[in-house]
C-alpha cells in the first residue's frame, strides 16, 4: 500500500532501506503536481538523512509552467530534507525527462544517475 497516492501518481516509503519512492504518469495537471510535491516532502521527512530515491518517469509526459513549479518545490524539499542520491527511472521518450530534468535543476545537490527500470534502479542504489 502506497504512503500517499493520487490519480496519476504514487508516494511510497521503504524505511529499512531508508529509500523514497514517486511516481509520476501521464500528463500531470497543476493540483496532481501539487498534491505529488507535497507527499514527496511529507515521505521525505519520514526518512533519516542521506535517503535515496527512485523517481520513475517512465510514463511521464510534458506539463504545463505551474505544474513544473511544483516539480520544482518537490526537487527543493527532497533536497532540503537530505536526499543523498535519486535514480530516475525514463523512458525511450525523453521530452518529458527533459522538462522534469530542467525544472530546479539547480536544487539538485544530490547524485543522480539514470535507469530504464525500477529493477535496475534499486541495483544502483543497492551497490551505494
Amino acid at each position: 500500500m502506497p504512503f500517499k497516492s493520487g490519480e496519476n501518481w504514487e508516494v511510497d516509503i521503504d524505511r529499512e532501506k531508508n529509500r523514497l519512492y514517486l511516481e509520476l504518469e501521464g500528463y500531470m495537471e497543476a493540483a496532481d503536481a501539487g498534491a505529488a510535491a507535497d507527499a514527496t516532502i511529507e515521505g521525505a521527512k519520514e526518512l533519516d538523512e542521506g535517503f535515496d530515491m527512485v523517481n520513475d518517469l517512465s510514463t511521464f509526459q510534458p506539463s504545463d509552467q505551474e505544474a513544473m513549479d511544483h516539480i520544482q518545490r518537490g526537487k527543493q524539499g527532497i533536497a532540503k530534507h537530505g536526499v543523498a542520491a535519486v535514480v530516475r527511472v525514463t523512458a525511450e521518450s525523453t521530452t518529458g525527462q527533459m522538462q522534469f530534468d530542467r525544472a530546479g535543476e539547480d536544487e539538485e545537490s544530490y547524485q543522480l544517475a539514470m535507469a530504464d527500470s525500477t529493477a535496475k534502479a534499486e541495483k544502483l542504489l543497492d551497490k551505494r
